[in-house]
């Protein structure tokens, strides 16, 4: 059962920062989001992939200290750990878009 609830957290992370990722992939050059001769389309995804993995991160972060199973506290630690070197990651990535 413990191991559910990791992979259930690590999936609430892969889903979205996946389909953010391959949202931006520019396949085609068709109608963009904002209309005129400009795309926000990067502009958007980006921040919300910025969004979602900080928030998740932090979120994972506080059911660490709040757990008081230390396996848990572990996993849950771990969960961080890997969410924040993903936000580091999206960071450096993007950062181009992001203004």
């Amino acid at each position: 059962m413990k191991n559910k609830w990791f992979w259930v957290w690590l999936s609430t992370l892969a889903i979205p920062v996946f389909s953010l990722i391959v949202v931006q992939i520019d396949t085609n050059s068709g109608a963009s989001i904002g209309g005129g001769g400009y795309d926000l389309g990067p502009f958007l995804y980006s921040w919300l992939l910025i969004i979602v993995t900080g928030v998740w991160s932090l979120c994972t972060l506080v059911t660490a200290l709040i757990l008081r199973d230390r396996a848990a506290k572990i996993r849950a630690l771990g969960l961080t750990a890997m969410g924040s070197i993903t936000f580091v990651t999206v960071l450096l990535l993007y950062q181009n878009n992001l203004s």
